[in-house]
């Protein structure tokens, strides 16, 4: 079962520019997620960490990659899976921050049926 609530908003609600938090529970751990939203799009973090989290389609799994200059102008990129976060509740906190959708969400998944 996952569980998505909203806990926080950050910047001005009429603005392009804002972020939001969601606490997500899914498999017993805690995630809190900031959604932003910007005139360019949009992202994913973890809150109080850096980078941005994207899923593997191939392996359906959830990773945060921090991207910095490295030496000589080139770029270190650090992958790192998060486990026990499932694609399906970083889409779902897509949705509920781009409906602003305020109210705690609950996703049965088939194990839980």
């Amino acid at each position: 079962m996952i569980t998505i609530r909203k806990i926080g908003t950050r910047g001005n609600p009429d603005s392009p520019d804002t972020a939001g938090s969601y606490l997500v529970t899914e498999n017993g751990r805690e995630f809190t997620i900031l959604y932003r939203s910007h005139s360019h799009g949009s992202s994913l973090s973890l809150d109080g960490g850096k980078g941005s989290l994207y899923t593997d389609s191939d392996t359906g799994t959830v990773h945060n990659q921090v991207v910095n200059l490295g030496g000589a102008c080139g770029l270190n990129i650090d992958d790192t899976l998060i486990e026990g976060l499932s694609p399906l509740a970083l889409r779902s906190v897509a949705f509920a921050a781009r409906n602003n959708i305020t109210g705690e969400i609950t996703l049965a998944t088939e194990e839980h049926e």
